[in-house]
């Protein structure tokens, strides 16, 4: 570890006491990620291009999976149950087959959108590194591909096996009575722990990221609570659901420096 480092580590664990987040939920966390936006040169350039990648990822991951559910697995069964042409029953088939597809293009949508939004986190990290660059004298860790392509694989994982978390909401949400609520809170939770996992992430100090772990337990689902809401309203919420994500990245670490500077 450089001098520096080592300074910075030092630095980190004397204001360690001094993060007092206030009133922290998720219209003051926007905020003030529209703030760190304003404030500083050259975080929106990044933004821009960030959440024009995730858009296409998106859409790629969206157009391709409907196409092969449709052309591989649709269109030939209900061709092989109804037949083709003209008649009754082919029409009743025309009917069966968009009513399923609509259905499965919505479900496909969301799991395109988790996965997208799950590899967001490797680029969320260098906004927060730049974010907390503006308020400390930090330097910039030596690139090393080896760490890069481990980071890579790890989100990649974590992506796809987030693609199996809309199914177990599927599931606790069918629960009577408390399905709905119990839905809402863990994904609040899961949405909102993005913002807090990667400030933590950045800093160089272990033992302050688990003091702050600690602390912060029961913050992610004030942050999550309108991303969640997002996430339930089909197409126009999920279009907005990763730039409200990277809103609150930014606006929560934006606070969490602030407060230490305050």
């Amino acid at each position: 570890m450089s001098l520096n480092s080592k300074r910075e580590s030092v630095n980190e664990s004397n204001t360690q006491n001094k993060v007092s987040l206030q009133k922290t939920d998720a219209i003051n966390v926007l905020r003030a990620g529209h703030g760190a936006l304003a404030e500083i040169e050259g975080l929106r350039g990044l933004v821009i291009r960030g959440l024009f990648l995730n858009y296409f990822i998106f859409f790629v991951a969206t157009l391709v999976l409907n196409g092969l559910f449709y052309y591989q697995v649709l269109s030939p069964v209900i061709n092989w149950l109804f037949g083709g042409g003209d008649g009754f029953w082919a029409s009743v088939g025309t009917v069966v087959l968009w009513s399923i597809q609509l259905t499965v293009a919505a479900v496909i949508a969301l799991v395109a959108l988790r996965f997208s939004v799950e590899l967001m986190s490797f680029w969320h990290q260098s906004l927060v590194s730049r974010i907390i660059q503006n308020f400390r004298q930090i330097e910039d860790p030596a690139f090393s591909l080896k760490a890069w392509w481990a980071d890579l694989k790890y989100i990649v994982k974590e992506a796809l096996k987030s693609c199996l978390f809309p199914l177990l909401l599927l599931v606790v949400g069918m629960t009577p009575f408390i399905g709905l609520p119990l839905v809402f809170v863990l994904e609040s939770h899961l949405l909102g722990r993005q913002s807090v996992i990667v400030y933590l992430e950045s800093l160089t100090n272990p033992e302050e990221a688990t003091e702050l772990r600690k602390r912060w337990r029961w913050l992610p689902v004030r942050i999550g609570w309108l991303p969640t809401i997002l996430a339930f309203i089909p197409f126009i919420g999920w279009l907005f659901l990763p730039l409200t994500l990277t809103y609150e990245v930014l606006g929560f670490a934006f606070l969490v420096e602030k407060s230490r500077n305050s």
